[in-house]
């Protein structure tokens, strides 16, 4: 068995379930599991930091020094997990089987987290350290609720204390080792009536709220979507605003003082949240509209030259633009790059396995794909300069 297929194992069999909502586990957070990778990094030699964001949910970083520190590459794989609920197979188990590493996170994003480990393992036993690019990895909490870990490092002085700005960053994702470099935000906002309780047989003397809510399901569905639906975009489709949850009454016979609904609104990354919300408050004035989830979408452009770099070692070196195109993507999902853009770091969604395969009852990541996965990054991070 090779020691990449091990790591995976190892990291599927440390419960790190993201806690918010139904877990269906009480293992949940990522504590253990950054302690693992902290252990990992550290046998590197590498500079290793915990960074709390909330009480046991830790960020782990690690930097990998070059000779020189005249370039920084982000590495932002994330530690948490999907809820394990539903599952048809044993959701820690980390079995090879079939020539494939089977459980919750073997894909999504453990796998390409182990590639990128195993990457830096490599490196530092090959001694073919980068000369002035330091490798930062860093293993984010919270990214399947919300992108709070990387919200909270980049928002943090964590780098302007070192005197560093990171140069490019690769959010670990399972992208079939294309190099998603642009993808769709999210916009998800809950609106909320409030209405007068009283006794169903009078409802004369209550305000009905789910009644009220008609108007607010009239708009969201029907005139707010109208202008966006008419944006044009090269690579990726509108996706309308999607109701999601409903919720309203308390019993049978109480005329219901409170209803509420969420909207999931998958946008391009050329829309402004901050006038979809401008639009939703002003046609909405008698409601209550709270945002849940502000995440841009990413746009980061082809001819980066990090980009570049990576494009050249899966293959692409010396092809036309229309072949090398074929391994620059799109996708309708966000991911942590979005945030490290946010903050000024140009960045992509990278690695190995499908994105079919991610929050599935049946998990599991090819290991074919996974040794395909180190090969990339090991080749790319030993040519770096």
């Amino acid at each position: 068995m090779s020691r990449i297929v091990e790591l995976l194992q190892e990291l599927v069999r440390i419960p790190s379930v993201n806690p918010q909502g139904d877990a269906g586990t009480p293992h949940t957070g990522e504590g253990e599991i950054a302690m693992f990778v902290g252990d990992f990094l550290v046998a590197l030699g590498m500079e290793v930091e915990m960074q709390f964001v909330e009480e046991g949910r830790p960020n782990v970083i690690g930097r990998l020094r070059s000779k020189h520190s005249r370039r920084h590459l982000l590495l932002g794989p994330h530690l948490d997990t999907v809820s394990v609920t539903g599952m048809s197979i044993e959701p820690f188990s980390g079995e090879l089987r079939d020539g494939r590493v089977w459980g919750r996170g073997a894909c999504d994003t453990k796998g390409p987290m182990s590639a990128m480990l195993e990457a830096l393992r490599l490196l530092v036993e090959g001694k073919r350290l980068p000369a002035e690019t330091d490798l930062w990895f860093t293993g984010l909490m919270g990214e399947e609720s919300g992108n709070d870990g990387i919200e909270f490092l980049m928002k943090s002085d964590f780098f302007a204390k070192r005197g560093v700005r990171p140069d490019f960053g690769i959010a670990g994702e399972p992208t079939d080792l294309r190099v998603v470099h642009r993808h769709k935000g999210a916009f998800w906002f809950r609106v909320r009536a409030r209405g007068r309780a009283a006794h169903a047989s009078r409802p004369d003397l209550g305000d009905n709220a789910i009644l009220k809510m008609r108007k607010a399901l009239d708009y969201v569905l029907g005139e707010l979507p109208a202008p966006y639906a008419q944006l044009r975009d090269p690579t990726l489709q509108p996706s309308g605003f999607n109701v999601t949850t409903i919720r309203g009454g308390h019993k049978l016979n109480i005329i219901p003082d409170a209803c509420e609904f969420e909207v999931d609104h998958r946008s391009l990354p050329q829309e402004s949240h901050e006038e979809i919300l401008a639009r939703v408050r002003a046609a909405l004035h008698d409601f209550e509209v709270e945002v849940i989830s502000d995440r841009p979408g990413l746009d980061t452009p082809a001819d980066n030259l990090w980009i570049a770099g990576l494009v050249d070692i899966l293959g692409g070196a010396g092809k036309p633009l229309k072949e090398r195109s074929g391994l620059l993507v799109s996708a309708p999902w966000f991911a942590d790059c979005s945030v490290m853009a946010k903050y000024g770091v140009p960045a992509v969604a990278f690695g190995p396995g499908s994105i079919l395969q991610a929050h599935t009852r049946d998990e599991y990541i090819e290991a074919e794909e996974l040794e395909r996965g180190l090969d990339v990054f090991h080749r790319w991070f030993a040519a770096l300069p």
